[in-house]
Order: C-alpha cells, then structure tokens, then sequence
C-alpha cells in the first residue's frame, strides 16, 4: 500500500456506522505486529470508494498504541497501523468507535491469524451480530453468483442461477431491513437506516422500513437528520417553510440560517463554491441584486461547499460578497447542500421572512426579475 497522505486507499470491507452519545469518552488500546516505537497508528473512516480518512493518530510506545478522545458519533472505523508511512504488510481491524474501552490485537496477514478486539461498550455485540448476517447473505450467494459473472453452463442453467441469486437478494434484503427494525433504539441500528434508506438500491422497500423504524419511535440522530430532510425536501418541492440549519460563519461563529430571514423582507440562500467556474461566473449578478435591493430588505445567506478554509476565504474577497457567508468545510457532505439535496452549484432559495420559500434556483434575469416583482 502506498504510504498515507491524508486519504489512504485500499481494498475493504463496507463500514456503517452508529450513533450513541456517553460521558467518558473512548479509549482504544493495543497492539500491531510488525510495528516498532514510533510508529503511526490512525483511526480511520471510510469515505467514497475504498478511501481511508484518518481522524485520529496514535504513535506506538512500548510495543503499544492507545487513542483516547469523545466520540460524538459511534461509528465503525478502522484501526490501521503504519511502519515508516506505510500499512504494506501490516493488518487492519474495523471496530465499533464508540465511547467504551476498547482492546485492539492486529496481526501481518501472513501470520494467518486474524485481527481480534474486544469491545466493552453496547454496539460491540450488535455489530458483530450483524456483520455474521452479512457474511451467511454472501455466502448463500456466492455460488448462483460465480455462475452467473462467469457466464458457466448453458443459457437455461445460466438463468436459473440468476434467478436464485435474486431470490437470495431478496431475502437478504428483507433480513437487513428486519434486524434494523428490531434494534431501533440502539446506535447500530440508527445509522444502519440512514445508510439501508439513503441507498439507490433499496429504493422499492425503503419506504417500508421508515414506516416501520418511525413506528418505533426512535430518537437516534441519523433517523433525526433523515427525517429534516424529508421535510425539507418536501417544503423546498412544494414551495413550503424553510428548514433551518446552522454552520459556522468565516469568524467560526455559529450562525442560524433562519436567524438572517426572520430579519429581512426577502433573503437568498446561494449555495455556491469557490472552486465551481459557474458560481463565481453567476456571483456578480448576486452581487448587483444586493446593491440594488439590500437597502429595501433583501439579504444573501452564502452556504459553500468548500473544503479548504482559505480558498473560501480568499474567493469571498476576491469576488467582493459582502454578505453573511457560512460553511462547515465538508464539500458535498456541507449539511445544508445534503439538507436539501443539492446535487449541482449554483442552487438558491429564495425565501421571505416568515420563511415561506417562494422561489428556487434563480439565475441571471431570473433572479433580477423576481426581486424587481417583489420589491415594486
């Protein structure tokens, strides 16, 4: 494996993840074989396809590793050990990242033994309950799916495996969604709705499982943000009430977006980036609109999509936008562009101050247009 430049790639295994909030924090401890003292160990999550993203460090002392911290969301993570910048050779472990102590023994895959830990948290067993799940799905399904990736036996023996391996889908399907509902309540299953629900594969039996997850009553986050974007998204579809959310401004002050409209007659949530060409071709018209009808009550929300602070910050003077601007650094995983489903930049809303949204994605004279409507 090529050595770690803030994102490691590998082959792996998929990660979900859970919520659960605890007063003492987490504690992981243990050892890696064929590490020396001094050695990197991270914690990672994984984020796009097969990407490792460290979040966490820890460095090998007395044959040792210890990370020590508050979780603010439970998530399976993995432990990846480093010798001089690499994992080559080295093992790894996916773990419940809860706040428990948790004890970690990695072995090099060529010793043959497998990553053990133990768990001393709640999630710990529910994990390993569903992983086994997952593993008894695959193995059902290996052998109709060899058939039918490598195309082996006639046409007719060829459409019978496809066929068994649909049913086996299926039923793999159905027992994911039956162990999420058993387990609402718990952290495990909280993020494993967020994660069966927002998949485009599951589509057909999504509805099915919120139905039967909301009856339980949860209160997990997942299930709480999933819900925000329900309504949000059928507020901005129908023209309804804003969701508020909140992010940090470019002091790093927390800033209400519904704070700034309850404020002004009507207000723009401009969704933008400092890297997106067409954003930064739109941002004079916004800036002309501003000039124009500010003194009248019209107000910009900048929300970006930016990663990097000083891109956004040096865009913000460069292109002049006097405006309250506001980030959470997180790219396309910016909470108010995953609120509202905001696939493509530029994207606006234009809302009025009780927070009825009464436009949307407003663009050249568009945008000119409208204001000239609302403020004659």
């Amino acid at each position: 494996m090529n050595r770690l430049f803030g994102v490691i790639s590998c082959f792996c295994m998929c990660v979900f993840c859970a919520c659960v909030n605890k007063p003492d924090g987490y504690v992981i401890r243990g050892t890696a074989e064929g590490t020396v003292d001094g050695d990197t160990v991270f914690l990672c999550n994984m984020e796009g396809f097969f990407s490792f993203v460290p979040f966490d460090t820890a460095i090998v002392k007395d044959g040792k590793f210890e990370f020590t911290g508050f979780a603010e969301e439970v998530s399976v993570c993995f432990v990846l050990p480093t010798h001089d910048g690499s994992n080559e050779g080295l093992g790894l472990i996916d773990i419940p990242f809860e706040n428990s102590l948790i004890e970690v023994q990695l072995f090099k895959p060529e010793s043959q033994k497998p990553p053990v830990y133990v768990d001393h948290g709640p999630d710990g067993p529910l994990w390993e309950e569903y992983k086994k799940l997952e593993a008894d799905c695959d193995a059902k399904e290996n052998a109709p799916w060899q058939i039918v990736l490598n195309q082996q036996g006639t046409p007719d023996e060829i459409a019978k495996a496809q066929q068994e391996l649909d049913s086996i889908t299926a039923q793999s399907l159905e027992a994911k969604r039956q162990f999420i509902v058993d387990h609402a309540g718990t952290g495990i299953a909280d993020y494993l709705f967020s994660q069966y629900y927002m998949n485009p594969s599951y589509e057909a039996t999504k509805d099915l499982l919120l139905k039967e997850y909301a009856a339980k009553n949860p209160d997990g986050p997942h299930f709480g943000k999933i819900m925000k974007q329900i309504e949000a998204t059928k507020n901005a579809d129908e023209e309804g009430m804003f969701t508020d959310f909140t992010m940090n401004d470019n002091n790093g002050k927390p800033v209400s977006v519904m704070s700034i409209i309850t404020e002004n007659q009507y207000t723009l949530v401009d969704f933008w980036a400092s890297w997106c060409g067409p954003c930064r071709a739109e941002m004079p018209n916004v800036v002309a609109a501003y000039q124009k009808y500010h003194d009248k009550g019209f107000e910009v929300v900048g929300v970006s999509l930016d990663e990097d602070k000083k891109s956004w910050i040096a865009a913000i003077e460069k292109l002049q936008m006097p405006w309250p601007q506001l980030s959470d650094l997180k790219g396309w995983q910016c909470e108010g562009a995953v609120l509202y489903k905001v696939q493509a930049i530029p994207s606006n809303l234009l809302v009025d101050q009780s927070g009825k949204i009464v436009a949307k994605n407003l663009r050249e004279d568009e945008l000119q247009n409208k204001l000239a409507e609302l403020f004659k």
